[in-house]
């Protein structure tokens, strides 16, 4: 099931590097309108940026009355040995099963060529920027042609923004993304 506007969120469940017990949607959004973002996994330097730029700018997303969390493919371990419970303000849920990809059909790339597709440019400079960060590539998990997807679900759970990237680079800013609360 694709997660287009105006339908309603699936529940889910998902693994916390943080918590024992499994987690589920719902619960952690409390009746916030929550976006909720597909990267890769956490040893994925672009999307160790991506998580650097929004815990940046968490506070601008929780001015708005949003809460934000970041599904990874990654091991609930790996993100805690790499980032300690209080690395993020905001919710890492963790699905290396990529179960979640593919009930809500956030597909891989069919190739490696295919996974920078049109965004070569931008993601060469998303690239310069992680090492400017000093972002390195870590451990490999999950799906390496895998591409990102983001939602915005309100207070109702109703579905209020949708966008399946095309590429790695073809995601929305995070101005953009304050832009539609």
């Amino acid at each position: 099931m694709k997660l287009n506007k105006g339908l309603q969120m699936p529940d889910f469940t998902y693994l916390s590097p943080y918590k024992d017990e499994e987690q589920t949607l719902y619960s952690y959004m409390e009746g916030q309108k929550t976006y909720v973002v597909f990267l890769r996994y956490f040893g994925c330097t672009v999307c160790r940026l991506d998580l650097h730029i929004y815990a940046q700018r968490m506070k601008e997303f929780e001015a708005k009355g949003a809460k934000l969390m970041v599904v990874l493919q990654s091991d609930p371990a790996v993100v805690k040995d790499e980032a300690p419970r209080g690395t993020f303000p905001f919710e890492i849920a963790c699905n290396p099963s990529q179960s979640l990809y593919k009930e809500f059909e956030i597909m891989p790339a069919k190739s490696k060529l295919a996974l920078a597709g049109s965004g070569i440019f931008q993601l060469v400079k998303k690239m310069k920027a992680a090492k400017k960060f000093g972002f390195e590539h870590g451990a490999f998990e999950g799906d390496e042609q895998q591409l990102p997807a983001v939602v915005l679900v309100d207070e109702n759970g109703v579905i209020k923004y949708s966008h399946y990237a095309k590429n790695l680079a073809d995601m929305p800013s995070v101005d953009e993304m304050l832009a539609k609360i």
